[in-house]
């Protein structure tokens, strides 16, 4: 589960591959096990691309200041 609120800039990780860079996301809105986030680096994928992250596959690692 994501613990951050819907405006917070996290780093999120990879379930299935931690040891890759994170990427930082903006939660844009919130349902129980998923976070609907816009992209704020590149990396898993473009810079700015809106993107649904699910608490299977993908894990918050700390917010961003």
């Amino acid at each position: 589960m994501f613990r951050y609120e819907v405006g917070a800039k996290i780093l999120v990780r990879r379930r299935e591959n931690p040891e890759h860079e994170p990427t930082q996301v903006e939660i844009l809105a919130k349902a129980p096990n998923a976070i609907k986030v816009l992209v704020l680096s590149d990396g898993w994928f473009k810079r700015h691309e809106i993107r649904i992250l699910t608490d299977e596959k993908w894990y918050s690692t700390n917010r961003m200041k």
